[in-house]
Parts: C-alpha cells; structure tokens; sequence
C-alpha cells in the first residue's frame, strides 16, 4: 500500500467524523449543519472512488468527481450561513449562492461535463467561500479571545479557512498549471481533508455543549412566559457565537 492509498483510507476515516458527530448528536436539527453532513457525505463518496476503495466504472467516478466539484461551493456557501450575524449578511450569502448557481447552469450548459467547467466553475467557487470564511474566522477568533466563549465555532471557521486555502493552492497546481504529477495532488488532498474534518469535528463536539445552554434558556423561557405572560422578561439570546438580550 502506497502512500496516496494510506492517506485515502485515513482521509475517508476522518472525514466519517463529522457525518458520524452531526447524526449522533442530531446536530442535523440545524439546517446549516445538516447541509455540511451531506457535504461531507459527498466528499466521502469521493474518496472512497477516486481511490478505488469502491470499485465503480470509470465514467461513474468522473460524474461523481464533476458533482463534487459542481455542489461544492454552493453547499459550503449554505453551510456558512451559520456563522452570519446580522439578516443583511444572511441576504447577501444568499444572493451570492443563486448568482454562483445560475453561473455553474450557464457554464455547463455551454462547455458540458468536462474538466474546462470545472476549471472555470471551481476557481471563483474557492475564492466565494474564502472570502466568507476569512470575514467569519477573524470575528469567531475575537469572540473567543475577548469574550472568552467557547471555541466551537472559531474552530468549525478555522476547519474551513484551512481547507479551503489549501484546495485554492490545489487547484492552481492542478488546474491552472496543470501539474503532470496528479498523485502528489491527491495525496495533499487527503492530508487537507483529514486535518480539516478532525478540527471541524472537534468545533461540533462543542458546539453541542453549547446547544445544550440554549435548550435549557429555551425551556426557562417557555416556563416563565406561562408563569407570567403579561410580564416583559428579559432572556438572553443567541447570536453568531455570543449571547445578546432579546425582550419577550
């Protein structure tokens, strides 16, 4: 077993985490988290054909590696609308996630299931996602830093920045400059991948706990509202990481 063979397997292991996390936890509930489980669902479908873990015809594994490029930054976009604070954010991730697909359609349509679509599609895709990421991660690692929060979703942020500055070098190398030596790519893939999965798994392991708080504000909420209903009572509400206050 070679190197590239090693990592696949590791990368397909660590990347079952995440999936494994949301389902047994029922982060699912979450839509923006549910959305990043079928994304890593659809990358490990990847993994396991690019490197032949699954034995499937030639032409499955190119539709299933031009799918994986096609939803990658549009489920990733989706995904990033957990961390968007305020509603005007939420609409321009929103705007950019239906211009980015009306893109893809037009590219297609015009070039087909080729390696040129995904040369044009996946740069400007990489590029969307950083853009957001960079914005999140700088105000996730504030947050922690000076209103000593916990660090679930800072590292959830860091996962993406990480992976994502990694798969633009990537594409550059395979794509752009189109490196003969397609194993090595691969092989810096997996490592990209399996780093980024395991600290994304830890930020959801996090997250729970913190899920936990909200659930038990929830309900004191719920009690108290039928205790006094004609009461204005303040409640502490979350938002993007922090706690602000709501009145109800």
């Amino acid at each position: 077993m070679n190197w590239n063979q090693t990592m696949g397997y590791v990368s397909s292991v660590a990347t079952l985490l995440p999936i494994a996390i949301i389902a047994y936890l029922q982060l699912y509930k979450n839509r923006s988290l549910l959305v990043l489980m079928f994304y890593y669902i659809i990358t490990l479908v990847f993994n396991l054909s690019s490197e032949q873990i699954i034995n499937l015809p030639p032409s499955v594994i190119k539709n299933i590696g031009f799918f994986n490029n096609i939803v990658d930054a549009p489920l990733m976009l989706i995904y990033l609308l957990y961390f968007a604070k305020s509603e005007s954010l939420r609409k321009k991730i929103h705007v950019t996630i239906l211009s980015f697909l009306v893109f893809e359609v037009a590219v297609t349509l015009f070039f087909g299931i080729t390696s040129t679509t995904i040369t044009i599609i996946l740069g400007p895709g990489i590029l969307l996602v950083l853009l957001f990421t960079s914005r999140f991660f700088v105000e996730q690692v504030k947050i922690v830093v000076q209103q000593n929060k916990p660090a679930g979703k800072a590292l959830m942020a860091t996962s993406t920045l990480f992976a994502y500055g990694c798969f633009f070098i990537i594409y550059l190398f395979w794509y752009v400059f189109e490196t003969p030596n397609v194993q090595d790519a691969f092989l810096v893939y997996f490592f990209v991948a399996t780093i980024s999965s395991i600290l994304a798994s830890i930020g959801l392991v996090i997250e729970r706990k913190r899920f936990k708080v909200l659930d038990e504000l929830k309900t004191t909420r719920k009690e108290l509202s039928m205790l006094y209903p004609n009461e204005k009572i303040i409640f502490p509400k979350e938002a993007a990481g922090s706690f602000e206050e709501e009145e109800y």
